[in-house]
Parts: structure tokens; C-alpha cells; sequence
């Protein structure tokens, strides 16, 4: 099926332009690497279907992370609270090694992925379908385990702007 479409192609700084005023969660998808923790800063990650819980994430089909991925079959998402700037930084650095063993908290008996010590949430995941496109890979996890910090949620880190950012007012209950 061919969509229609009117007017011009849009460009690519256009695109860009449009995408950088979509307010987005900022998590890091965690794999492990030669045994330690491996994780990519992404801010496409969404849940997919309730039942059963499914997420989707959109990660370059090159990277470390993607191989880990369809090597091993699982993954995690941290959902990075808004005090994770350094975490953040550290897998969305392009070209450098992404280890997070800082970052991270022991492994829990039965997890299947590292998670982000304080992060607001962690999913353990396990992968059900990977669908390439251009230089992305869209992988649909199964959310084996959710995992709460022991004080509850915290506040996220959200991506707005080209900027890392706090939630901003609250404006309806």
C-alpha cells in the first residue's frame, strides 16, 4: 500500500527540526558484554502491547549493543531518573566503549540484564522480533521482569530540545 503524499519530500534538517520539539523518555538498553555491562543511551523505547507486555527500540543495526541482542536473545531498558546525566552521556557517546559497570547494580539472582543502580524502572526483556530499516533496528521485547527501585519511581530524565531535561510543571491531575 503506497500512502499519498502532497507537496515536497520533506528534507532532512527539517526532520530533524520537527523531531527535536517531541519531548521523549531517555533510557539505556543494557546487554552484557564479555561479561559486564554493556549499555546504549536511546530515547526511542515504547511500550508496545499490555497484554502481553511488549516494548519496542529503536537502536543503530551496527552497534555493540544490536549484536549483543540478537546473540543472547535478551536485554534490558533502564528508564534513567533525572539525576542520570553522567549515565546518559556515557552510552550516548558515539564511537567509545559503553561499558557501565559504574553504574550499575550487582546482578540480581534471576535477571536477565544489568540495571542502572536508581534508575526510575527496569525491564528485563527478551527479544521477540527484530525488524531492520535503513541503519536502525526496531527490537520487541517480551518484559520478562519489572523492576522497581525499593523508594518507588523517581522523577525521568526526558530529551527535549537537543538537551537532557527535567519533567517540567504539572498542569492537569
Amino acid at each position: 500500500m503506497t500512502l499519498p503524499t502532497s507537496g515536497r519530500p520533506v528534507g532532512g534538517s527539517a526532520f530533524l527540526e520537527a523531531m527535536r520539539v517531541l519531548p521523549v523518555g531517555v533510557v539505556m538498553v543494557t546487554v552484557s558484554v564479555e561479561g559486564r555491562p554493556w549499555g546504549l543511551t536511546v530515547s526511542s523505547c515504547t511500550s508496545l502491547t499490555a497484554d502481553p507486555p511488549q516494548i519496542l527500540v529503536s537502536l543503530g543495526t551496527r552497534t555493540v549493543t544490536c549484536r549483543e541482542i540478537g546473540a543472547s536473545g535478551t536485554f534490558g531498558v533502564s528508564v534513567l531518573a533525572a539525576d542520570h546525566l553522567a549515565v546518559a552521556m556515557a552510552g550516548a557517546a558515539a564511537g567509545r566503549p559503553k561499558f557501565v559497570d559504574g553504574y550499575c547494580d550487582e546482578p540480581e539472582r534471576g535477571s536477565a540484564s544489568p540495571r542502572v543502580r536508581g534508575s526510575v524502572y527496569h525491564l528485563d526483556c527478551r527479544s521477540v522480533g527484530v525488524h531492520e530499516h535503513a541503519d536502525h533496528s526496531i527490537v520487541i521485547g517480551a518484559v520478562t521482569r519489572a523492576l522497581a527501585p525499593p523508594d518507588g519511581p523517581g522523577e525521568p530524565l526526558i530529551y527535549f530540545d537537543r538537551a537532557f531535561r527535567r519533567v517540567g510543571e504539572h498542569i492537569h491531575p
